[in-house]
């Protein structure tokens, strides 16, 4: 993967449009078929979230990246404040609701992107994190509307995001297989952050969320896999922090194929108060993910981890809590109720 991002910083600088962007500072492969591409470090560690380096209202800041959030959201920090609007109630995975405000960014610029002004749910408190010296502000959803056109390139294992924009003629159709290489496992990617997995033999939909430490399933996924509700029951217990505090269990998943890529063993989380699976960050630790969305695929390459940067334990909407017997885990919150 090295050589994959070597690729895309070989290129010439050339003036293009990423939706609403205006890129001064893009990249090429060297078969022409990509035609914008800005490449970003992460800011975490191996096990944190995607952080990533961004200015807001002329300020430093960092911010995570998820494709399944479908809403930009952000606290105050020092100077960086912002007007509160209209009430909007945003929903967790598992059903719990927050109330946050609309907002708007004044400008918004992701590395030699200008992205302008953009909407935004405010929430409550001050944001308490920093990375190095740039407060850790909030979540930008890579579902939003804002980043529709754009694919999405995560190789946590080397400590890099890209955003890209693919050539559309009929000489790049193969573009991103060319990018990934014949090493990469590809599965169809369905409405935005959703794919198919088969497990115990059992096809299932996951969505991808790399801000979640570890994948999590519904309680009703042990059928699929043999497990009875006793056999959950046993396995030790997990809490995970969304809205509220959700009680799971943890088991040892062995086997997921993911477009004939098995990651290997998977600490998984059951849950009785989801109904989606998601497939977390143990997995993007594993392997560069490419989201081609226009394609409506997504491409999984194995891959070793190539960073020296430690994990801070970042996650959105993290919280701990003191127990023996219980270890705190993170959540998000997820999409917007209507």
């Amino acid at each position: 993967m090295r050589g994959l991002f070597a690729s895309l910083m070989s290129a010439c600088l050339v003036v293009v449009s990423l939706g609403k962007v205006q890129a001064h500072d893009v990249l090429k492969t060297p078969e022409n078929c990509i035609k914008a591409a800005v490449v970003l470090p992460l800011l975490g560690g191996p096990g944190d979230s995607p952080i990533i380096p961004v200015k807001v209202n002329g300020l430093d800041a960092a911010m995570y990246v998820s494709p399944m959030f479908g809403h930009v959201m952000v606290h105050d920090s020092g100077k960086l404040w912002f007007p509160l609007g209209a009430d909007m109630p945003l929903k967790a995975q598992n059903g719990a609701v927050t109330l946050t405000s609309r907002t708007l960014l004044d400008d918004v610029q992701i590395g030699p992107m200008d992205l302008g002004e953009m909407r935004a749910n405010l929430l409550d408190g001050q944001a308490e994190r920093h990375v190095g010296s740039r407060p850790l502000i909030g979540m930008l959803g890579l579902e939003s509307e804002i980043f529709s056109g754009t694919d999405i390139l995560f190789d946590v294992p080397n400590g890099k995001l890209a955003f890209l924009k693919f050539r559309t003629d009929k000489a790049c159709k193969d573009a991103a297989h060319r990018l990934m290489g014949a090493q990469a496992n590809v599965v169809e990617l369905r409405r935005g952050a959703l794919i198919a997995v088969r497990a115990n033999a059992r096809s299932q939909e996951m969505v991808l969320d790399p801000d979640l430490s570890e994948t999590v399933l519904p309680t009703s996924w042990g059928d699929g896999l043999n497990l009875t509700s006793d056999d959950i029951r046993h396995e030790p217990i997990v809490t995970t922090q969304y809205v509220g505090v959700s009680v799971g269990h943890q088991y040892v998943l062995n086997v997921l194929d993911i477009g004939g890529y098995n990651p290997g063993p998977l600490n998984v989380l059951f849950q009785s108060d989801i109904s989606t699976a998601a497939l977390g960050g143990d997995v993007f630790r594993k392997a560069a993910v490419l989201l081609d969305r226009d394609a409506g695929q997504a491409f999984f390459l194995p891959e070793t981890e190539n960073t020296p940067r430690p994990t801070l334990h970042f996650h959105f909407d993290e919280s701990r809590l003191g127990h023996t017997t219980v270890t705190q885990k993170t959540g998000r919150i997820e999409t917007g109720v209507k």
